[in-house]
């Protein structure tokens, strides 16, 4: 086969659905193609690069030499093509979209013509505009249904417009696909680049109002207010050892915690009760601290060890402390143990808890309690039939209570959160546990589950079954090995070193998309045809 007549069809190299878009039409590479298609002769197609040079440099001396190669060749729309471009490098805007609308009245069938159009009615954001010249449904075919073959260069130009206008719509489906598809033909191109960026910020801009409108929906909680506290004298303890822990980051020395454990049980439980009081009857001189301070770790997390040390020594004795801990406000999660509440503290409360569920039951029945306080009891049902499963029928019927529970509550109960909703459904997920489906579907008909966090009720019925025990099976560690799991694992502790990521504005800055023209090949480029050559040693001269 001749190499600069080389013919491919992608049918044979994409997606299902890619093969939708390009069905009915070959896409082709050969160079010449082009200037065939839109009647350049040899002799003209000679002194196109200079004109693409003085478009893309952008001169003012240009235009007088580039409106006589017009005048001179009347009938070719490459050439008001590169005067449209080079407007646009002048910042003459409205001369530029001018051309672009006498390109389409004098060459109705030129494709580059028609794709810079939509380019005007992109930047304008008048979308229907752009629906209204290359079509709605953005099919190449049918736009011109008398070509059966389309030069690669046409096809990225035409699906890069798809992409734009599908993501402006906010169908970013279609517009991932039309992406999809330009990444396949032309992975390198500066079009494929640029439109990832747009596609991003489409995607965002998408879940954003996604997630407002999930946030206007979301039936939530008042939480408990903060009581301001004036003692400033640290407590007493009948074992002087704990003072340690307000000393002392995650970087603990396994000795001192075995010191720790050692003390007498009864009364060591009692002084780690007594720390974690501490922490509510001093709030307002931690917060003062935090706030004047930051977040000093050797000072603060007192509160998880004392957690840890009790979860270790197994104090079910411990657990109205635990609830009084949990009944917390915002502020003190934010002081004592932000992101630790989400991660880490459902294991030592397992250790207290698992054999407590009813008190449990009776917890995720209170006013005003933080979204992710009740939702680490969820979770420890959930770590319950993994690691205890002969216990499955019991976490079931536990689980149909506090859902009864959701069921029969009203908004104003003050009692009712979509979100805690929305992860215990996940937890239901995680378990395989489809024996609550009837109760799950009354919740999304009462409309109080956070459908971002789940899902909707299909895509639930959907995932019934398809869980991982090995992947949502957690570990239940030895204190010292979570010590040692958080500080080797956990970003901020393992990652000194972390990268910072760009600014959110810097990053998803919209880039500028010029008005396009038909792609130049350079004469020291490697030959389109693939023979390895530079394109002027092989078809410029063909």
């Amino acid at each position: 086969m001749n190499r600069k007549n080389r013919n491919f069809n992608i049918t044979n190299n994409t997606t299902t659905m890619s093969n939708k878009i390009t069905k009915g039409y070959n896409i082709t590479n050969d160079p010449n193609f082009l200037d065939k298609q839109n009647g350049i002769t040899p002799e003209l197609s000679k002194y196109l690069d200079r004109y693409y040079q003085m478009a893309i440099d952008g001169k003012k001396s240009s235009l007088p030499k580039i409106l006589s190669a017009i005048e001179k060749y009347p009938n070719i729309a490459k050439l008001k093509n590169f005067l449209s471009v080079l407007y646009s490098q002048l910042g003459d805007m409205q001369k530029s979209y001018e051309i672009n609308h006498r390109i389409i009245a004098e060459h109705p069938d030129y494709l580059f013509g028609k794709i810079n159009l939509a380019h005007e009615f992109y930047f304008k954001q008048e979308y229907n505009k752009m629906a209204e010249i290359l079509g709605e449904t953005f099919d190449l075919h049918a736009l011109y249904p008398h070509r059966d073959t389309f030069h690669i260069n046409e096809v990225v130009s035409f699906q890069k417009c798809a992409v734009l206008y599908f993501a402006a719509i906010g169908k970013i489906e279609d517009a991932e696909i039309r992406y999809e598809l330009m990444n396949e033909l032309a992975p390198d191109s500066q079009d494929t680049e640029s439109v990832f960026k747009q596609l991003t910020l489409a995607r965002m801009k998408v879940g954003m109002e996604k997630l407002q409108k999930e946030n206007e929906e979301r039936v939530k909680v008042d939480v408990n207010k903060q009581a301001k506290t004036s003692k400033n004298i640290p407590p007493e303890f009948t074992h002087p050892e704990l003072e340690i822990l307000y000393q002392k980051g995650l970087y603990i020395e396994e000795a001192l915690i075995n010191k720790i454990l050692a003390l007498p049980r009864k009364s060591l439980i009692r002084d780690l009760e007594t720390v974690l009081n501490d922490s509510i009857e001093r709030f307002s001189y931690f917060s003062e601290k935090f706030e004047n301070e930051g977040w000093p770790e050797e000072t603060t997390n007192f509160v998880l060890h004392a957690f840890f040390l009790l979860g270790e020594l197994e104090s079910e004795e411990s657990i109205d402390c635990v609830f009084q801990v949990l009944s917390q406000s915002d502020e003190y999660f934010d002081v004592f143990l932000g992101d630790f509440l989400t991660s880490a503290l459902w294991e030592p409360i397992y250790k207290i808890a698992h054999n407590q569920l009813y008190k449990c039951m009776e917890f995720m029945q209170l006013p005003g309690i933080h979204t992710y306080s009740k939702t680490i009891f969820p979770d420890i049902a959930e770590q319950i039939v993994h690691h205890q499963p002969q216990r499955r029928e019991e976490i079931i019927e536990w689980y149909r209570q506090v859902i009864n529970f959701y069921l029969s509550g009203k908004a104003e109960d003050n009692v009712i959160d979509s979100d805690v909703i929305g992860l215990l459904i996940c937890n239901l997920l995680n378990t395989g546990i489809d024996e609550l489906t009837l109760e799950i579907e009354q919740l999304y008909k009462k409309k109080i589950v956070s459908t971002g966090i789940c899902g909707t009720y299909a895509d639930v019925k959907k995932d019934f079954g398809k869980y991982d025990k090995d992947y949502h099976q957690k570990e239940i560690l030895q204190i010292s090995e979570r010590y040692k799991n958080i500080t080797e694992t956990w970003a901020g502790y393992a990652d000194k070193n972390e990268v910072k990521p760009q600014a959110f504005d810097n990053y998803y800055k919209p880039p500028t998309l010029p008005l396009t023209s038909e792609p130049k090949i350079g004469r020291n480029d490697p030959c389109p045809c693939g023979s390895g050559k530079k394109y002027k040693m092989c078809c410029l001269n063909k």
